[in-house]
C-alpha cells in the first residue's frame, strides 16, 4: 500500500517552533491577565461611546419620522418689483421680526399669545404689494407648534415650518379681530397672493 503524503502548510512543523508558539501564547494570556482593568476599562470606553453614538443617531431621527415631506409645502414664486417698493430689503426684515414677536407674545402664564397691535402697526409700514413680498421672502419659513414658535428640543423636532401667510391666518381672527384682518387681508391680496 502506498503512503499518503501530507501536503505542507507554511513548512515543516518542528517540535522548537510548537514551543515558541506556545511560550509566545503564554506571554500574551499572562500579559492580558495581568493587565485585565486596563483592558476592561478601554473596553468600556469604547462600547461607551459607542452606545452615546447609536443614542444620539436615534434622537437625531426621531424628528426625521416625523418631519413633513417636501411635498407637503409648495413654495411660492414670489419676486416683488423694485420699482413698486416703498422700504428696503433691511426694513423688511425688521418688520418681518416684529410680526414673528408679535405672533410670539407671552401672557401671564407663559403660553403664546398674539399682539394685534404690532400686527396692525407692522402692516402700517407696508404700503404697496411688493412691499408685502419683500416682507414675505424676509419671513421665509418659520417652525410653528402650539401657537407659537416652539423653544424646547422635542418641539422644534415635531414642530412643522409655515410661510407668513399661515402664520396670519392662523393667528389673526375674522370676527374678533376685524379691523386688523381686513388690513392684513386686503395688503397680501394687493400682492396678487390668496387670503
Amino acid at each position: 500500500m502506498k503512503k499518503k503524503k501530507i501536503p505542507k502548510i507554511g513548512g515543516i512543523v518542528k517540535k522548537e517552533n510548537v514551543k515558541k508558539a506556545v511560550v509566545k501564547a503564554n506571554a500574551a494570556g499572562n500579559f492580558i491577565v495581568e493587565n485585565k482593568t486596563a483592558f476592561f476599562v478601554v473596553g468600556g470606553i469604547i462600547l461607551g461611546y459607542m452606545a452615546i453614538r447609536k443614542i444620539q443617531k436615534g434622537f437625531n431621527s426621531v424628528g426625521e419620522v416625523f418631519a413633513s415631506d417636501e411635498v407637503d409645502f409648495i413654495k411660492p414664486v414670489i419676486n416683488p418689483s423694485s420699482s413698486n417698493t416703498t422700504i428696503t430689503s433691511n426694513d423688511a426684515v425688521n418688520i418681518a421680526k416684529a410680526l414673528l414677536d408679535a405672533f410670539n407674545q407671552k401672557t401671564a402664564f407663559h403660553t403664546p399669545a398674539t399682539d394685534e397691535k404690532k400686527i396692525k402697526e407692522a402692516f402700517e409700514k407696508i404700503k404697496t404689494g411688493d412691499d408685502f413680498k419683500l416682507v414675505f421672502n424676509a419671513f421665509g419659513l418659520r417652525k410653528r407648534m402650539g401657537g407659537g414658535t416652539p423653544t424646547h428640543y422635542l418641539d422644534k423636532k415635531f414642530a412643522d415650518s409655515y410661510d407668513l401667510i399661515y402664520w396670519l391666518k392662523a393667528e389673526l381672527d375674522s370676527y374678533w379681530d376685524r379691523e386688523v384682518y381686513n388690513i392684513v387681508k386686503q395688503r397680501v391680496e394687493s400682492a396678487g397672493l390668496i387670503f
